[in-house]
């Protein structure tokens, strides 16, 4: 709860302080997937779908944002479907390539774990507190194409690297293929 408010203030401080300068913001929606070659966490799969935001500023060639994206995964393999849902105060930054109006970028992210909620089909569901949870890093691309100077679409997809030389099942993570397709505006 800690955490959420934190996050909170730094949003709402970024957007009062840079809202004349710069700022694009940034809203849209996330599809969670696994990519892990353990066959006991072949079972998970990622039908998660979510809304995710954040706001991004130019910082010298690179791009840079901070927002709340949810990921998570669904096990529907045993008797009863469990859901895990997380939320991510999540940080990108990523070098853009201009083509006329379409910008292709690529780029690194972090994502530190701010709430978690497991729930399953039998109508119970549990809080997990994000100190129990990895916080995902990995890298990102995908592109972007402008209506105009104000509005485009964007699409991008996060790679995890979290669990490439740790054990997820002893870890308590997955590696994530997270994508998404947001609608960003420039102020």
């Amino acid at each position: 709860m800690r955490s959420s408010k934190i996050y909170l203030l730094i949003i709402i401080f970024f957007s009062l302080l840079n809202a004349e300068i710069g700022l694009t913001l940034i809203s849209g929606f996330n599809h969670s997937n696994v990519f892990h070659q353990n066959q006991q966490m072949q079972e998970w799969s990622g039908d998660i779908k979510s809304l995710s935001f954040a706001i991004e500023r130019k910082i010298g060639p690179l791009n840079t944002s901070i927002g709340r994206m949810n990921g998570g995964f669904i096990n529907s393999q045993s008797d009863i479907d469990t859901t895990l849902n997380i939320s991510y105060l999540n940080i990108e930054t990523y070098y853009p390539i201009n083509i006329g109006k379409m910008i292709f970028l690529g780029g690194v992210y972090i994502g530190q774990p701010i709430s978690a909620n497991e729930s399953y089909s039998t109508g119970s569901s549990l809080k997990i507190k994000p100190e129990e949870l990895n916080t995902d890093y990995g890298v990102l691309m995908g592109g972007s194409f402008g209506l105009n100077e104000k509005i485009g679409f964007r699409i991008i997809i996060h790679f995890g690297l979290v669990d490439l030389w740790k054990d997820p099942i002893l870890r308590g993570s997955v590696t994530t293929i997270l994508s998404g397709v947001n609608i960003y505006y420039n102020l």
